[in-house]
């Protein structure tokens, strides 16, 4: 009928035709659903599209005598008359473009990764960087919550100052207490001089508490204060301090939940969720795993005397139905492991965990792996790449594009090229394997 255009029946049973803003309409349409008997509500009166059906009110087929005398049905128009205007197609903003790093204002180089819902982690720490209020970074263990931290930090105004860093776990209340808002001398057994707090410390600099949720109870109203009035006061002191400091908080836990049993302060929950950033976990953002892996692989092989020359294009695959609860961290680490066991030749399926490695998925004794991504110029342009009897070639397409992906260092214009396909082509397949 038109663009953005909806039909569909209401309460009443008669038809509902929702007009966009294009100035055609479909009349073809509108008569067949005429003959059909249906009554209509059509809005935008004194708009183009209510003028065009005006004007058309005098064709044999709108007119109302005629239509119900050649076909037996009420085609009764009912304009609504709204007070509003609609708006001009020209001043409608265009659809939203895909987000892309170009369009960030800060650099995140140490941050990896192009897939959509990554993109949006970082157009959030675009956006909260420039602000001086605390936020909250949720995500599961091995998300890279302290990398997004700093990141925030390295982004802000506050990047020459200081970057402080506690963990709120693991630490008795007595000590997370002096070691946050530091003590005066004889504030206690063993307080023999007066200790700086961390908040001190990091005044005009960024506070990183990680694992917030840890945080014993009774200190929690003591954040709270300092995070509202930007005073502390040291345990045993009476005098109130100002700082000037901005708070990160970071959490793999349930606050929505952790606040329903008691264990942590609603209105410190509050005070903390306005600015809020869920990091996706690595199962959700799965293209981003060959970049990862090349990023690791290099940094591993910088550090180890023994060089690793490739990865088996089928490593790729198994990482790819692997379900990651570790995340990034725990790809790290098998990388880590894997260089260590390859012993400089390329990293095979037998060198990760067995729990990675699936029954159906190894290698044929007469693929040479080798071969497919060979830098020797005589080597043969053709790869033969391994896959399980009974894969689909879907199945294939993928293993054989994210491992093209991983062969380019994650580069996903040269990528396109070797594959001869177009680059947005490639970002289709790539989205479609996020899901």
């Amino acid at each position: 009928m038109m663009k953005n255009q909806k039909i569909g029946k209401n309460t009443y049973g008669d038809m509902v035709v929702s007009l966009g803003l294009a100035n055609v309409i479909d009349w073809d349409l509108l008569r067949d659903c005429f003959q059909c008997g249906y009554n209509f509500s059509m809005g935008f009166e004194g708009s183009e599209p209510f003028r065009q059906i005006q004007n058309a009110t005098a064709a044999p087929w709108g007119s109302k005598q005629q239509n119900d005398n050649a076909s037996g049905f009420s085609s009764d128009f009912r304009f609504a008359s709204g007070t509003e205007t609609p708006p001009r197609a020209e001043e409608v903003e265009p659809p939203e473009t895909p987000l892309s790093r170009g369009k960030l204002h800060g650099n995140y180089d140490t941050l990896l990764g192009e897939s959509p819902v990554h993109l949006e982690v970082l157009k959030y720490i675009d956006m909260f960087a420039k602000s001086s209020e605390a936020v909250l970074i949720s995500g599961e263990t091995g998300t890279g919550k302290e990398l997004v931290a700093y990141a925030l930090h390295a982004q802000s105004a506050r990047a020459a100052n200081a970057w402080v860093v506690v963990n709120c776990a693991g630490m008795t209340e007595n000590l997370m207490d002096s070691e946050l808002f530091g003590h005066e001398k004889g504030a206690f057994t063993g307080a023999d001089r007066r200790r700086i707090g961390l908040f001190e410390k990091a005044s005009g600099g960024t506070l990183f508490l990680d694992e917030i949720a840890e945080l014993p109870m009774l200190l929690q109203p003591k954040l709270l204060r300092a995070l509202q009035e930007n005073k502390i006061r040291r345990v045993g002191g009476t005098t109130e301090i100002p700082v000037a400091v901005r708070v990160l908080a970071a959490t793999n836990a349930d606050l929505v939940e952790a606040v329903k049993t008691g264990k942590f302060r609603r209105d410190l929950y509050e005070r903390l969720k306005p600015l809020h950033i869920q990091l996706p976990a690595l199962r959700e953002r799965r293209e981003d795993i060959p970049a990862l892996t090349a990023h690791f692989l290099r940094k591993k092989n910088n550090r180890s005397v023994q060089k690793v020359a490739d990865i088996n294009p089928e490593i790729l695959s198994l990482f790819d139905a692997y379900s990651w609860p570790g995340n990034i961290r725990e790809l790290e680490g098998i990388i880590s492991r894997a260089v260590l066991l390859a012993g400089g030749t390329d990293i095979l399926p037998q060198h990760l965990p067995e729990d990675l490695r699936s029954p159906q998925a190894h290698p044929s004794p007469s693929a040479d792996v080798t071969a497919a991504y060979s830098t020797d110029s005589n080597a043969p342009e053709c790869p033969v790449l391994p896959f399980p009897m009974g894969a689909t070639l879907k199945e294939i397409e993928k293993s054989v594009i994210l491992a093209t992906l991983a062969r380019e260092d994650g580069n996903k214009s040269k990528t396109a090229a070797v594959l001869g396909i177009s680059r947005g082509t490639l970002r289709t397949k790539l989205r479609a394997y996020n899901k």
